[in-house]
């Protein structure tokens, strides 16, 4: 009975230092699992100069962040180990880099970007006319007197940084600064503030198209050729009237520039 009940204890014990060791190997690929480091990064050209708003996503994450004038980016808190960086900007190839992310560290890395060449064809020749077209109606609207409208002129005149900037001489907007996001601005109009505490953006439509989590700054003015803004849902043209939308918080209508004009 005495040598039965030592190999009982010893296998207890056994079993127990096993326990112990499992729950401690967990432990610690529970923390390994949990780390999280920082990318820090510049965005330039073949020429060493640096990109400003190039769109930068890391891995499976869902958001994305954009670089600043400076070309700067930081991705703070990802999982630490490899992840690959995709970056995508108007004009440029878009590019990926794979990166090693260390717990509690932050990592630095230049990505160069490479211009992409225009290449002419008869598509691109239907697509200027289709534009010629569009760009019109934006004149006859305008002249109409319904909205506030910004011109190509006006914004090469002014000459800004961001097309907040352009967007500060309209009656009725408010721009609300974006926390560490290099001077980039919310758009409401006053008539859709409900209270000092609850605003809502209005919607966008970018070269007649809907665009969904779109910001006032996502894009540059060197590459808008106007703007339309209607605070109100009764002067919203109809073919900006999207009832599913939030039209009632406003409507901005952004024309890009076609390459050359």
């Amino acid at each position: 009975m005495t040598v039965m009940g030592n190999r009982l204890r010893a296998g207890w014990a056994t079993r127990g230092a096993l326990c112990a060791l499992a729950l401690a190997t967990g432990a610690v690929g529970a923390q390994r699992a949990a780390a999280t480091g920082s990318i820090s990064g510049t965005v330039q050209d073949a020429d060493g100069n640096p990109i400003p708003d190039v769109e930068i996503s890391a891995g499976l994450l869902a958001r994305t962040i954009r670089s600043d004038t400076a070309g700067k980016f930081l991705f703070a808190n990802v999982p630490a180990g490899p992840l690959e960086l995709k970056l995508r900007r108007l004009a440029f190839a878009p590019a990926s880099v794979m990166v090693e992310v260390e717990p509690k560290d932050t990592i630095g890395v230049t990505v160069t970007l490479t211009v992409v060449a225009q290449v002419l064809n008869a598509v691109v020749v239907q697509e200027d006319a289709a534009r010629v077209r569009l760009m019109r109606q934006f004149e006859d609207r305008r002249k109409a007197g319904f909205g506030s409208f910004i011109t190509r002129r006006q914004i090469e005149e002014r000459n800004p940084r961001l097309l907040s900037d352009m967007v500060r001489l309209v009656p009725g907007a408010v721009l609300s600064p974006v926390a560490s996001s290099a001077g980039r601005s919310v758009l409401h109009f006053s008539r859709a503030v409900v209270s000092p505490a609850r605003t809502c953006e209005p919607q966008y439509w970018i070269d007649g198209i809907m665009a969904y989590g779109f910001n006032i700054d996502d894009i540059l003015p060197s590459d808008v050729e106007g703007v339309e803004l209607y605070q109100g849902v009764s002067i919203t043209p109809p073919q900006f009237n999207n009832p599913r939308s939030n039209v009632a918080c406003g409507t901005v209508v952004i024309w890009t520039r076609v390459p050359g004009d």
